[in-house]
């Protein structure tokens, strides 16, 4: 049962990976069309040239310049999204602009001035049929993304729920070594939580029985001279399995 499930596991794992690369790829295909949806208006205000150029990310355009030849910078940017008081309320989608200002006025900063002023005149004259154009592609983005999501989200699920299916197999399989019984070497440290003190150095531990939220179990420390029984709330002892997975391993029994 616990291989069928693990088996389970892997598939849903790849079909997860597989509707990933899908929504990049759709990403990917929207992120172009949007491009190529602004880039005719920014074209009709002479905004691109070899020195400035767009840039796109995360439905938004800025337009960047080549500074000293060598750094990338940000002249001024403009998203198209709804207004931020919608609260998931149908709102007409609104521009955004940002830009930073400065007290230099080098030819740099002046000719920047130049774009942004191109580009607030752009989103003047053409804002009605941006946000229109804009919104007709994400519109045609959301409808194809929301079957990918769906079946992610469906997949996720199963997920979820496999993992807690494998996990209470193998809690039971813990659970079934200790009622064996385990014992630990002096350097493994094991220690478990009993009565809110940590027990140090266990060389063997026993479950006797489990009642509501704790467990009965014996108990043997390499420095005790006796066996000793104990109740361990059932948080602690799931705690000590999580530590010490790797130990428990059946072994001969002590006693």
């Amino acid at each position: 049962m616990k291989s069928i499930i693990e088996n389970q596991i892997q598939e849903v794992k790849q079909k997860l990976s597989f509707l990933d690369q899908k929504r990049e790829g759709i990403d990917k295909v929207y992120q172009d069309l949007e491009v190529a949806f602004i880039t005719p208006f920014l074209e009709q205000y002479n905004i691109l040239s070899e020195e400035y150029f767009l840039k796109y990310s995360y439905n938004s355009f800025s337009i960047n310049a080549l500074r000293d030849g060598i750094y990338r910078e940000e002249l001024v940017s403009f998203r198209i999204h709804e207004p931020s008081y919608s609260f998931g309320e149908e709102k007409e989608r609104v521009i955004s602009t940002s830009f930073y200002s400065t007290n230099t006025s080098g030819e740099f900063e002046l000719n920047r001035m130049v774009v942004i002023g191109k580009v607030g005149q752009m989103l003047l004259d053409n804002k009605s049929n941006i946000i229109a154009g804009w919104s007709e592609l994400n519109k045609k983005y959301g409808s194809e993304i929301k079957g990918n999501n769906d079946e992610v989200y469906a997949l996720e699920k199963e997920l979820r729920e496999l993992k807690l299916s494998l996990r209470e197999i193998e809690k039971e399989e813990m659970y079934n070594i200790l009622s064996e019984g385990v014992h630990f070497k002096m350097d493994d440290f094991v220690t478990l939580n009993i009565n809110n003190k940590e027990s140090r150095y266990l060389s063997y531990i026993k479950l006797l029985s489990t009642k509501n939220k704790s467990v009965v179990v014996k108990y043997i420390g390499h420095r005790d001279e006796d066996f000793t029984t104990a109740t361990v709330r059932l948080m602690h002892l799931e705690r000590f399995i999580i530590s010490y997975s790797n130990l428990l391993t059946p072994k001969e029994v002590l006693a």
